[in-house]
């Protein structure tokens, strides 16, 4: 049985890092979470996305390039 449900692993995948890695939607929320949390996780790519799924999007408001590069550049005038 268990070999009809067998994933096979193939490109990209047989990269260990990219197979656990890869598939966590919203990785780069990660930024907002505890280290200390991650560290408790121990790599488990399952636990990771649980704590990636409590960041639901970055609290910046970025509607386009333009707008992030506008934004900084009257960030930098103010600091001046």
């Amino acid at each position: 049985m268990s070999k009809l449900y067998r994933v096979k692993r193939a490109g990209k995948d047989l990269d260990p890092f990219f197979w656990s890695f890869g598939k966590i939607h919203g990785l780069e929320n990660i930024a907002f979470a505890d280290p200390e949390e991650l560290r408790e996780t121990k790599g488990n790519p399952v636990k990771i996305q649980k704590i990636v799924d409590r960041y639901d999007g970055s609290p910046l408001k970025i509607d386009s390039h333009e707008q992030l590069v506008e934004d900084m550049q009257k960030v930098l005038r103010e600091y001046k």
